[in-house]
């Protein structure tokens, strides 16, 4: 490592001297920004020295296209920088994420994505002084321990292929939002964001959800899918979305300076949002997580924790948490069909949710018999696709103007308006960047 951090000389930034008083000519931000490329080790262990090196430039020549940079101090996998930015430092934050979501660093002909951690504050720019490397220190001590490579390399280079196939296909309007209504008894709660992946050769959601997270790459894609959706809520002042984060993505830090800047300048929409934590992986921290629901409840937002029953977290994480809302798990409802203990089992899962949440949503159902038990049991609400089939079309517009199916299927409708048809990423539409 030692090695390849003296081979930085060679690395040159795009603008290395930059007149740093232009910030108060024009509508810009002076910042120091310390940056870190979390999977740098694991890029280092997986394709070797000059991996990572090329990746290090590639973050270092995309900073510099976006703002007037001058360079304090780098090392492998960080970059320590005084920054004149155009409008706000999150906006450039968020900038910066969605232009590596779209533009991978280049080994090899081989697609290497970069999670990239950053720390800001205010800046002066008034003497030497403020770019030194000390003003750095509380920056780095922020972003806190930097993660540890992949256990193995051979799985790392698979799960970094798929990656590129999932990024590949939203930056290429290729990936579909499938939107599915919680509803109860013909009321509906929300329209839950499904993930859909056009192509032949594109991976299955749990695998491309998997692989995102053991590269470290499923906050950004995170992102795109909140920004989808805000999206969504911003064009339309009725409906009512939610959106699934991983687990992962459950910290308040500067990965969510972009959403939380959006919720927080138009409050309705954040009324709007429900925020559905997913547990696939494992929380990071569960004090780090409760700060984070705590904020975006501040602001307005409902969260829900998905997979309750099957996911990590204990009994103490999910009253850490307060959730508004919490998903049973479709196994639980799969197995009380079996027998009488399983839907015991069922019944006694539904009151515990109804003692640790105001809303219980039981997940799966399918027939008419399941959705009959879920409501006798005492479940607030309903999903699955007896309830309504997910759509890739907009069903809330479809409502509007067509009366509900009998057949309770989202899917026998038929939308009046020409935008339900339009997929939430498409040329025409944002993909992880907004305004």
């Amino acid at each position: 490592m030692a090695d390849m951090a003296a081979r930085f000389t060679a690395i040159e930034a795009a603008s290395a001297h930059p007149d740093l008083s232009v910030a108060s000519a024009f509508h810009s931000t002076p910042i120091l920004i310390a940056l870190r490329i979390d999977n740098i080790r694991s890029i280092a262990k997986a394709y070797g020295e000059a991996a990572a090196l090329a990746s290090q430039q590639h973050l270092e020549t995309t900073v510099a296209a976006l703002a007037t940079m001058h360079v304090a101090n780098r090392a492998l996998g960080r970059l320590d920088a005084a920054l004149v930015v155009p409008g706000s430092a999150e906006g450039f934050n968020e900038q910066l994420r969605s232009v590596l979501a779209c533009s991978p660093a280049r080994h090899l002909d081989i697609s290497i994505f970069l999670t990239v951690s950053s720390a800001w504050s205010a800046a002066t720019f008034s003497s030497g002084a403020d770019i030194s490397p000390a003003g750095f220190a509380a920056l780095h001590d922020s972003l806190g321990a930097s993660p540890a490579a992949c256990p193995d390399a051979a799985r790392y280079r698979r799960d970094m292929a798929t990656a590129a196939q999932v990024f590949t296909a939203a930056a290429e309007g290729r990936l579909f939002p499938a939107w599915q209504a919680v509803s109860s008894e013909g009321d509906i709660l929300y329209h839950e964001c499904l993930l859909r992946l056009i192509g032949d050769d594109m991976p299955s959601v749990s695998d491309a959800i998997t692989a995102l997270e053991r590269t470290g790459l499923v906050r950004a894609f995170d992102q795109i899918m909140v920004s989808l959706v805000l999206d969504e809520l911003e064009d339309d002042p009725a409906v009512q979305l939610a959106v699934n984060i991983s687990a992962e993505s459950a910290t308040l830090d500067s990965w969510w300076d972009g959403a939380r800047a959006r919720l927080k300048a138009n409050p309705a929409v954040a009324r709007r949002l429900v925020v559905e934590i997913t547990e696939t992986a494992a929380f990071p921290s569960i004090s780090c997580a409760a700060r984070f629901t705590s904020a975006l409840r501040e602001l307005g937002c409902r969260i829900a924790i998905d997979d309750f029953g099957m996911g990590f977290s204990s009994l103490r994480s999910v009253l850490a948490l307060s959730p508004d809302y919490l998903k049973v798990d479709a196994f639980f409802l799969r197995r009380a069909d079996q027998s009488a203990r399983n839907r015991s089992m069922l019944a006694h899962l539904i009151g515990l949710a109804g003692t640790l949440a105001a809303g219980v949503i039981v997940e799966g159902v399918e027939t008419e018999a399941q959705s009959l038990l879920v409501a006798a049991l005492g479940a607030n609400w309903q999903q699955g696709h007896y309830i309504h089939f997910p759509s890739t079309l907009r069903p809330w517009i479809a409502r509007r103007s067509v009366a509900v199916s009998e057949s309770r299927f989202a899917s026998t409708m038929t939308a009046s308006e020409g935008a339900a048809f339009l997929p939430a990423i498409s040329p025409q539409r944002s993909i992880g960047l907004h305004g």
